[in-house]
């Protein structure tokens, strides 16, 4: 959206919606304005996204409104009961020419710092592992935890991927479910999401950082 607010409105007021979360999100170069509306029983999650300006490079939202001729879906979350079951199986089609493209991985220092940075509760060393070697990323709140990858764009525009997640340790009712929000919507996440679509838009020439400016004749 190129401004979320008149689109809150009109979900909070025709939709029954609330707001559920807010961030500010990005990197040096670039960032986004987010706002997470949600149903009344929470079981529908509604992130409004907005893009930030003056920065050294137009915002992932900016350029997603300019490929997509305006707002829209930018991105669809699928939920797995077995997130590494998943994700090895579509990095297995993807190998054999099929599937879709996953985002580039973290840095390095995601992982090293990943268990630390979640508490060791959060995610057994093997797990860890496991998201290393197949480039998930994790995140947590005072809920529980939430892991998650995106697929680098599905057409041949900078407009819709697909993200695939799983929501873990979040008790209801006596039974492990994967409700809504439990674990939150990958905040700490964010930077290494924004830095690989930068690195992606980068690749495609869509987007890049702006020069500095040129130094005035005299100056």
């Amino acid at each position: 959206l190129s401004s979320s607010s008149a689109a809150s409105d009109v979900y909070k007021r025709q939709h029954h919606h609330h707001a559920r979360a807010g961030a500010d999100v990005g990197t040096p170069f670039s960032g986004l304005n987010s706002m997470v509306l949600a149903s009344n029983n929470e079981s529908v999650l509604l992130p409004l996204n907005e893009p930030t300006t003056g920065s050294a490079r137009k915002s992932q939202i900016q350029t997603y409104l300019e490929q997509h001729d305006g707002p829209g879906v930018q991105h669809i979350a699928i939920k797995t009961d077995d997130i590494f079951a998943t994700v090895r199986a579509m990095r297995a089609a993807h190998r054999r020419g099929g599937g879709f493209a996953l985002m580039e991985r973290p840095r390095r220092s995601y992982y090293e710092n990943l268990r630390a940075r979640l508490g060791d509760d959060a995610i057994s060393a093997h797990q860890a592992e496991l998201c290393d070697e197949l480039g998930i990323l994790a995140d947590r709140d005072d809920q529980g935890v939430l892991l998650q990858i995106f697929t680098k764009p599905i057409g041949d525009r900078a407009t819709l991927f697909l993200e695939v997640i799983q929501r873990i340790g979040c008790d209801e009712g006596g039974a492990v479910e994967q409700k809504g929000g439990c674990g939150g919507f990958g905040k700490g996440n964010f930077h290494e999401l924004f830095r690989a679509i930068e690195e992606l838009e980068t690749r495609a020439g869509i987007n890049t950082a702006a020069s500095p400016p040129r130094p005035s004749a005299g100056a």
